[in-house]
């Protein structure tokens, strides 16, 4: 009799949690589905990045991306249209400019997924210039030069960007990483178009799956905020500040950007050792420019910590960085350590360049980097469209 009376309590209890599961379905089916189709994320091609046998990995072929900006980075909408190898262009069906005079080619900042094409610097020009432009997220030296291979483009000039990350021995994306990986290239560049990878992507930007991440925090190595400016221009040096850090910065990215803002005999044989191999791999690059009977300009980038107040969220409270807003860290060193090896390249300091614009700007707190992404900002896309444009006419 008691197990009866157990057996008619759990019949009653699950007909209890049916019901309300039912209810919660037929509440939020037409939640989702109404968030389903006004989430512009749900516009973007089912696969972004793909393999290639040309280049490690890149853009997939004829795809439309989806970007939203954290909210302290403006909140834009922002969609990137690519071709048939990936590159970035204009519109949906456009092609790149094959006649172009000028290259531009690099990384991330090239790629600035952050805002619109027209706002890029490359979009700017090409209403007074002859350009194209090709980069994506964590290329380094071997990619640039994959690229430009791949473009294959005579008689040109190619404009190379440079970032310490491609040096950087922490970064798992750097040449010293790659070569060391003996990463193989692939062909795999298929983008799904079933009504499986279509529901998959709905998925993972649903608000089912959003809400588990909204508690969620990004590690944090609680290290200790750099807020000195001993590691600026003016103390390449001096070598003893890389000496004071405390040994749990030595495995952070930071402390590459350290090192390398001191002069080649501050550097450990980790950090000789990487930019030697990056050097190897340039020499290819340039080679292969020469070999298009092609013109060479290089850059170097800085990032927004090279600067007091640029990228004010991203450079501290994370698992990689910690410089403080009103520090500066430069990338000359290393600029220098390229120049020296190649005296018959042109080489450019953007370091000097952005510096300038910023010092006559007055309460620019995150007016030339984005506050969270930390890339260049539309201002300072405008401004490089504006030095490009005297520089290259002069050409």
């Amino acid at each position: 009799m008691k197990i009866y009376m157990n057996w008619i309590s759990f019949l009653r209890y699950s007909k209890y949690l049916l019901i309300n599961f039912i209810v919660f379905l037929c509440i939020w089916i037409p939640i989702e589905t109404v968030y389903y189709f006004q989430n512009p994320l749900n516009k973007s091609s089912n696969r972004i990045s793909c393999n290639y046998d040309w280049v490690l990995y890149n853009y997939c072929p004829n795809i439309t991306e989806v970007k939203i900006n954290t909210p302290d980075d403006g909140s834009e909408i922002i969609f990137t249209y690519t071709n048939e190898i990936g590159q970035r262009v204009s519109k949906k069906g456009a092609q790149a400019n094959s006649a172009a005079e000028h290259i531009f080619v690099g990384d991330s900042f090239i790629q600035a997924e952050e805002m619109a094409y027209e706002k890029t610097f490359y979009g700017q020009l090409e209403k007074s210039l002859s350009v194209t432009a090709i980069g994506y997220s964590s290329w380094n030296i071997i990619e640039y030069n994959e690229a430009i291979k791949k473009l294959a483009y005579r008689n040109r000039h190619y404009h190379v960007f440079l970032m310490p990350n491609d040096i950087n021995p922490a970064y798992w994306r750097s040449v010293y990483n790659e070569v060391r990986s003996g990463a193989k290239r692939k062909r795999d560049n298929t983008v799904p178009s079933s009504i499986i990878a279509t529901i998959k992507k709905g998925y993972s930007n649903s608000l089912i799956k959003k809400f588990p991440n909204l508690s969620s925090k990004p590690k944090n190595l609680n290290l200790e905020i750099i807020n000195s400016d001993e590691f600026a221009s003016h103390a390449v040096n001096d070598c003893a500040p890389l000496n004071r850090l405390k040994s749990k910065f030595h495995t952070t990215m930071a402390f590459d950007y350290l090192v390398y803002s001191k002069s080649e005999h501050c550097w450990s044989n980790t950090h000789k050792e990487a930019a030697n191999i990056a050097l190897i791999e340039f020499a290819k690059l340039v080679a292969t420019v020469d070999g298009l009977d092609s013109n060479l300009t290089v850059y170097m980038i800085p990032p927004g910590w090279s600067f007091t107040n640029q990228n004010t969220n991203g450079r501290k409270n994370n698992a990689h960085y910690a410089f403080g807003d009103n520090s500066r860290f430069t990338t000359e060193p290393l600029l220098k350590f390229f120049k020296d090896s190649f005296a018959s390249t042109n080489f450019v300091s953007l370091e000097q360049i952005l510096n300038e614009w910023i010092e006559k700007c007055t309460g620019c707190a995150d007016n030339f980097y984005f506050p969270d992404d930390g890339h260049w900002t539309p201002h300072t896309h405008k401004l490089l469209s504006q030095y490009f444009l005297s520089e290259l006419k002069k050409l």
